[in-house]
């Protein structure tokens, strides 16, 4: 153990049902630096994480903070050794505003007679989002406000109390980049002020950027504990999954189809003047930054926003859906940016959320056919290669890149004809994520026209064959993805051709 360490791990290890989310890990990290945390979904982070919070009984092993040995036993035992967690899961509570949410589990303070002190809680949650240089409506219900208002908060939260040990879990997932970098400038001042931050991310560059040093897991074990100025992007995901990846995306193919869908002089209260067509078997990029109308427009053609103006087309003929309903009915499908909440029925089974959507095809006389869903659900599972020992398990104890995987395998039981894509790898890892990309590119070779919407630029210029630019709700260019770089697409997003 190094004199200046903040927290030691010694030999911790836990087991479910036989199988070892953990098994002797190791690990140390110094006062004052920030420590990455990397690995595929399943490697034993998140069971590290909840071990430290109190969340799980870790079955064995020791955890020092400062040199001294401690016994966490509850979410209280480690908040008081100053362990603060920002977890990846925002788990806000929609009618409680941003104060509420704020210090929901801590203390609040309060006035004679044990009375909340409402004006001292709001200074309080003030205070923190000035620290952070956050600007977010304090009183509204977060159901009001929007993913990365909601995403600030569940930051906001890991500030709610001093410690001196901070485990951020994908914080920066829903953040814009702006306010990404607002949150690496706390990290800096946490830095500088001899606190230490657990850096827990898929965005490998991101970890690279700000990281002193990183650790690898995989299987539940610690594989690699290095300098970050020794490592590269190529060398961490070869760490990561156990073998060299190759290219991160699957080739492109040049031959179209048919037009499957266009969209002619389109308007509503969100999205204005759009006119864009895309083929068979093409991928169209969305391009624009937060707020420029991306899912809004998936939403209006998937008929969860009404079209004011305009019309629109689905293999020539008018295509006009009222709901969500008639717009599967005609092979129109929608993987939602938060598939936990928009795409998954968590505490159900896997096999119900694969045929969540094709009931009626399943179902004889009002019955459902079990047996016939059953088999449908796993046949199209492992189309996706999704990775679990039994369908009847609910989605909720899969991983984030499996959750992602039943939330496609869902959309394609019935093959569709135009596929709407909403963030497909948000929080998915590296592995999981290139079984994703190689699953899009299927579709969009099966025959199925494919729009996407993607924060990441290097996603768009991977995938897309073209890329659709929207600014401020409206549509600026549409351009051929041929030698487009970073620099270029940032001001294709800001409206600008140079």
């Amino acid at each position: 153990m190094k004199q200046t360490s903040a927290l030691t791990v010694k030999g911790l290890s836990k087991s479910y049902a036989g199988v070892h989310a953990l098994k002797g890990v190791d690990l140390d990290f110094e006062k004052g630096t920030v420590h990455g945390l990397v690995g595929e979904n399943g490697a034993g982070k998140s069971t590290l994480i909840k071990s430290l919070a109190g969340v799980v009984k870790p079955d064995s092993g020791d955890i020092l903070v400062n040199g001294k040995k401690i016994d966490i036993k509850t979410a209280r035992d480690s908040s008081d050794a100053g362990l603060c967690f920002i977890h990846q899961e925002l788990n806000l509570i929609d009618y409680f505003n941003a104060c509420e949410n704020i210090f929901l589990g801590h203390d609040y303070p309060e006035k004679p007679g044990r009375l909340i002190n409402w004006r001292g809680l709001r200074k309080r949650t003030v205070e923190i989002l000035d620290r952070l240089n956050m600007k977010i409506p304090i009183n509204r219900p977060v159901s009001y406000l929007s993913a990365v208002e909601r995403a600030m908060i569940a930051v906001a939260r890991g500030f709610a109390v001093d410690g001196s040990i901070y485990f951020m879990d994908e914080p920066a997932t829903a953040l814009t980049d702006i306010e990404k970098e607002k949150l690496f400038e706390v990290i800096s001042v946490l830095k500088q002020q001899g606190r230490t931050i657990v850096y827990v991310s898929h965005n490998l560059d991101d970890v690279l950027r700000i990281c002193d040093s990183v650790t690898v897991m995989r299987d539940g074990q610690v594989v690699k504990e290095s300098p970050a100025s020794e490592l590269d992007k190529d060398k961490l995901i070869s760490l990561m999954i156990g073998r060299d990846l190759g290219s991160v995306f699957p080739e492109k193919k040049s031959v179209r189809g048919n037009t499957v869908f266009r969209m002619e002089n389109c308007r509503n209260s969100d999205i204005n003047n759009i006119n864009f067509d895309v083929k068979s078997g093409e991928i169209l990029g969305i391009g624009g930054l937060v707020g420029a109308g991306r899912t809004e427009l998936l939403e209006t053609i998937f008929g969860a926003r009404k079209l004011e103006n305009g019309s629109m087309q689905l293999s020539g003929s008018e295509y006009k859906p009222s709901s969500p309903k008639q717009a599967v009915k005609q092979g129109v499908v929608l993987v939602p940016e938060e598939r936990r909440k928009q795409g998954l029925v968590l505490n159900r089974a896997i096999y119900d959320n694969i045929s969540l959507m094709y009931l009626d095809s399943l179902a004889s006389l009002g019955f459902l056919r079990h047996k016939q869903l059953r088999q449908a659900a796993e046949s199209v599972g492992k189309d996706v290669k999704l990775k679990t020992a039994d369908y009847r398990n609910h989605a909720g104890t899969l991983s984030g890149g499996n959750q992602q995987k039943v939330v496609f395998a869902k959309t394609i039981l019935n093959p569709p004809r135009l596929l709407l894509l909403d963030e497909p790898s948000k929080g998915v890892d590296v592995g999981a994520r290139f079984e994703i990309y190689t699953l899009i590119r299927k579709i969009a070779d099966a025959g199925a026209a494919v729009l996407l919407v993607s924060s990441d630029f290097n996603e768009i210029l991977g995938l897309c064959d073209r890329i659709l630019f929207l600014f401020e709700g409206k549509q600026t260019f549409v351009e051929k993805n041929s030698g487009i770089n970073q620099e270029q697409y940032l001001n294709f997003c800001y409206g600008r051709k140079n």
